[in-house]
């Protein structure tokens, strides 16, 4: 080899361990004679396929067998040589790594082509991944934005309960920041898989806004759903806010269960009706049929008399009182005014059940304030009003039991109590006590009769005179009070018990007065009454006008309906009374409202307006309270 011109380097190896030790020390070429001890040609060929290596390999042999040299070339050798031939291994060699390396250059060239394709390929595959990120990134987006602007309040919470995510409208459910919920325990249980209402109260919020908070309970539909939130296991919680669909539902429930309720009284004081309309006149038919006898003495003549005569006037009262009921109702129930001394009203209604009392050993106290003065209304009425209430204390008080009348002056009213110590008033009846046909005990085992009349009639009476009407009661068997207020006189031109007359009526000449009222009619008649009185007046048709007239105009008086479109009675009222006093802001004020009761009464005080009357109005009483308000 050295010869032919190569510079070899070159190991000689003569056993199978140091073959093999040899074969991965990266040899070009492999020469080996079919003549070792312990391993053969072929065998040292197989030995280097084995090891997945592919060396140029030649075998030399001693014999010129084409058979052998048949076998080795299918075995994988590159060449077979004879000893006799072995001037052709330089050339051989040559040729073997001539081809090795044109071999390794193309090897190289599709190494490097594939690098290309793959180069190539990675580049491809690198951009389909930006895409498919930036559409990731994009369905992510749209997916926060309808999360963000869902109406459904959107909650991720952890299987330890602690919130992980919560959205805008789900923030507005709880009313608070999302600070303030965020890593907090979410407040309600969840379970996979769940449908149910919550109520939802303000959640943990500072000390500032806890008070405003409290009004903001609201009432929610939550599902529940398992879900993986960064790469852990929790649950998406999706609350749908239904609170004015079951307010809506709750106002409906009301309302059917007021109409059940109406129609229950309505039997039930059809039923009584007729029981009190029956009652006295069995007694009355039966004493009349054994006075027609003839078969009675002297003392069983004057004891039948008697009990007809009572009964008759229970029959005359139970009338009397139905028939009151009809004429407020349709608004036809007219009071006769003049100035009456309360005191004596009271003396007299006292004296007509004094004989109950007495039946009962019920003692009936009194204190009086001597120097209160007199009430402008209808001395009938009133004294229906004390005797109403005076009964209902001696018949709902047991024997040896007391009725206390009180009379005295608070402010510009003269108050009037009565106090029993009787069977009390149950709290859940207590809000119930005036309305009409409404008894406490109204089974057909009751204890007391009456058709339920006597203290819806005292509460609307007392309403027409300006005044108001208040029942208390700490429970059942611990008594009642009722207390009266009527507006006192403050310029008694009319005596005590002088009836209404032209020459005296109230003088309002010279008094300027603002009338306001949306409805023509009203404000014309209004108009009409107070002119008739002497007052000047000027009218207007809203709240906004009045508020103008006021300010040019200067009246001494105001006088204004309450329900009205826009600016209600009450905004103006408090507009008013925000001015200064040199604007009007101090003028006295009546306020006008359909709406009989209590809390209308109450309400029209507490905004600002001197004195409150129901309509129907009556003129006397409205012209009366002007002169008395213009005076002071």
């Amino acid at each position: 080899m050295n010869g032919a011109g190569f510079t070899v380097d070159y190991k000689c190896v003569a056993t199978k361990v140091d073959y093999l030790t040899y074969l991965n020390c990266g040899c070009d070429a492999i020469v080996a004679e079919d003549s070792l001890k312990d391993l053969d040609a072929l065998e040292a060929l197989q030995e280097m396929h084995a090891q997945g290596l592919n060396i140029p390999f030649v075998i030399i042999n001693g014999t010129d067998s084409a058979f052998i040299a048949v076998r080795c070339i299918k075995a994988g050798a590159t060449d077979y040589l004879s000893k006799d031939e072995l001037a052709r291994l330089p050339e051989i060699i040559k040729q073997v790594l001539g081809e090795k390396t044109q071999s390794s250059q193309l090897h190289k060239e599709d190494l490097r082509q594939e690098l290309q394709e793959q180069t190539a390929e990675l580049g491809r595959q690198k951009q389909h991944s930006q895409q498919v990120e930036a559409t990731l990134q994009k369905v992510e987006l749209q997916l926060q934005t309808l999360i963000t602007k869902n109406a459904d309040g959107i909650v991720v919470v952890d299987r330890g309960g602690i919130v992980r995510f919560i959205n805008p409208a789900a923030l507005n459910l709880f009313a608070c920041k999302q600070e303030e919920l965020l890593g907090e325990l979410f407040g309600f249980p969840v379970v996979g898989g769940d449908n149910t209402e919550v109520d939802i109260y303000p959640y943990r919020c500072n000390t500032e806004r806890t008070a405003a908070k409290d009004s903001l309970e609201k009432i929610a539909q939550m599902r529940v759903v398992e879900i993986e939130w960064q790469g852990e296991a929790a649950y998406l919680v999706s609350l749908r806010d239904i609170t004015e669909r079951k307010r809506a539902e709750d106002e409906r429930n009301k309302l059917l269960e007021e109409a059940q309720a109406a129609n229950r009284i309505k039997d039930e004081f059809l039923a009584v009706l007729s029981h009190e309309l029956r009652t006295p006149l069995n007694p009355i038919l039966g004493w009349v049929k054994l006075l027609r006898s003839g078969k009675l003495n002297d003392n069983k003549k004057e004891q039948a008399l008697e009990t007809i005569e009572r009964n008759a006037s229970l029959q005359v009262q139970l009338i009397n009182d139905l028939l009151s009921v009809s004429k407020i109702l349709r608004g036809k129930l007219t009071l006769n005014p003049i100035a009456v001394n309360l005191q004596t009203i009271i003396t007299k209604a006292i004296e007509s059940v004094d004989l109950a009392a007495q039946a009962k050993s019920i003692e009936i106290l009194t204190v009086f304030d001597a120097n209160l003065g007199v009430v402008f209304g209808d001395s009938k009425r009133l004294q229906q009003v004390m005797w109403n209430l005076l009964s209902n204390a001696v018949k709902f008080t047991p024997s040896n039991g007391q009725v206390t009348v009180r009379l005295k002056r608070v402010g510009l009213y003269a108050q009037v109590q009565v106090i029993d110590t009787g069977k009390g008033i149950k709290p859940e009846f207590l809000p119930y006590i005036f309305d009409y046909f409404r008894q406490q005990d109204s089974g057909y085992n009751r204890k007391f009769g009456g058709l339920g009349l006597g203290l819806s009639l005292v509460r609307h009476l007392v309403e027409l005179h300006g005044g108001t009407i208040e029942a208390e009661s700490r429970g059942e068997g611990k008594g009642a009070t009722f207390t009266v207020r009527l507006p006192l006189m403050l310029n008694p031109s009319i005596t005590q018990g002088e009836t209404q007359k032209d020459d005296k009526s109230p003088d309002l000449y010279g008094v300027r007065v603002l009338v306001v009222d949306d409805e023509p009619d009203n404000r014309d008649f209004l108009a009409f009454l107070l002119e008739a009185y002497g007052a000047c007046v000027s009218a207007a048709a809203s709240a906004h006008e009045a508020l103008s007239s006021l300010v040019e105009e200067q009246p001494d008086l105001l006088v204004s309906d309450i329900q009205m479109p826009e600016m209600d009675g009450y905004m103006l009222i408090r507009q008013i009374r925000s001015l200064p006093a040199e604007r009007g802001g101090q003028i006295p004020a009546i306020a006008l409202t359909a709406y009989a009761g209590q809390t209308p009464q109450q309400q029209a005080n507490g905004t600002g307006f001197t004195l409150h009357f129901p309509k129907p109005i009556e003129p006397v009483l409205l012209a009366t309270a002007i002169a008395n308000l213009v005076e002071k």
